[in-house]
């Protein structure tokens, strides 16, 4: 990689102001639409923090980065729980910057385009996250992003994830691959543990009340569920079959938790009727067999191979490029 740092400075005045007020009049004005007016004063001139391949780097675009959310997300991912500084942020944030120029360039070179219609349609999901229009323009705001740089975020977002894309559609994992991790991590591949209910549903709490009694003197589960649930499985007792408990409703997931084989909870709200739960069994998490943990490990040594051969990739690319780093002074 060709790789230089340089110090820039910043210019001085060719020449000086003959009276104070005159100064202090032109400092007035360049402050003023300043305020009114940020981007059409500061833009003339962008200050430049890299060059990738002669392409700038403004720090416009690195505080953008650092500001969008998935890249706050990936940076976040790779610094774990350590709290980083503002240097580091801003070390990472270019790192992504000149990474992202190199898939660009990349783009360019495979002749890779975005449609009008793909970018509609990122544009769609993008405001799908936030709850209306104005909490939108609000967070554009933020961005420092009008409806051109906005488009243009997209756009190279798109192209990115497009050169990634064609990086990796050779990687492949082995039947092997798969087998040796299998082996070593074999007791981590587990299956989640899980439950069998019966459930006694009701229109009100004092119905639910009564039944509850009624168990609790000797009652049949079986035939107080078939005679008196207004659930869906009243004809099968209120049998649910074996189900994961990350898959109940929170009122029931909860409840459940600490319940032995054998007891009855209840009366639980859940939206407009009242259950009582029963346990009728808990069966723990088991070990996968390799036909049963292969998809997992499939998609778990894909990502990995995927991000690698990605990483690899970009690794070369630095070190072919002219890439040139600027810092300046305060």
């Amino acid at each position: 990689m060709y790789f230089t740092m340089q110090q820039t400075r910043r210019s001085t005045p060719g020449r000086k102001c003959s009276t104070v007020l005159v100064l202090l009049t032109r400092l007035t004005l360049i402050f003023l639409v300043a305020a009114l007016c940020p981007s059409k004063v500061w833009s003339a001139e962008p200050e430049i923090v890299a060059r990738v391949n002669g392409e700038p780097v403004t720090r416009v675009d690195l505080q953008r980065m650092l500001t969008y959310p998935r890249s706050q997300l990936q940076i976040q991912q790779e610094l774990g729980d350590k709290e980083p500084d503002s240097k580091e942020l801003d070390r990472l944030g270019l790192q992504k910057l000149i990474q992202q120029r190199l898939l660009l360039q990349e783009a360019g070179r495979r002749n890779l385009t975005v449609t009008e219609q793909n970018l509609d349609q990122s544009l769609t999901a993008l405001r799908s996250r936030f709850k209306d229009l104005r909490s939108f323009g609000l967070w554009m705001k933020e961005q420092g992003l009008n409806d051109k740089s906005l488009f243009e975020t997209l756009r190279a977002e798109m192209l990115a994830n497009r050169v990634r894309a064609a990086l990796v559609e050779e990687v492949r994992v082995t039947g092997e691959q798969v087998e040796e991790y299998y082996e070593v991590h074999k007791k981590e591949l587990k299956t989640a543990g899980e439950v069998r209910l019966r459930i006694i549903a009701v229109r009100d709490k004092a119905t639910a009340e009564e039944i509850l009694a009624e168990l609790k003197k000797g009652g049949n589960f079986t035939a107080l569920a078939r005679k008196r649930s207004v659930g869906m499985r009243a004809a099968q007792g209120g049998d649910t079959g074996w189900v994961k408990p990350h898959s109940l409703p929170p009122p029931l997931r909860k409840a459940v938790v600490a319940l032995k084989a054998g007891e009855v909870v209840g009366p639980l709200q859940k939206d407009a009727e009242f259950l009582i739960v029963g346990l009728a069994g808990r069966r723990d998490a088991q070990t996968k067999s390799l036909a049963e943990a292969r998809p997992e490990i499939e998609k778990r040594l894909l990502a990995v191979k995927q991000q690698e051969t990605i990483q690899a990739w970009l690794t070369e690319q630095e070190k072919k490029s002219k890439i040139e780093l600027f810092s300046h002074p305060e």
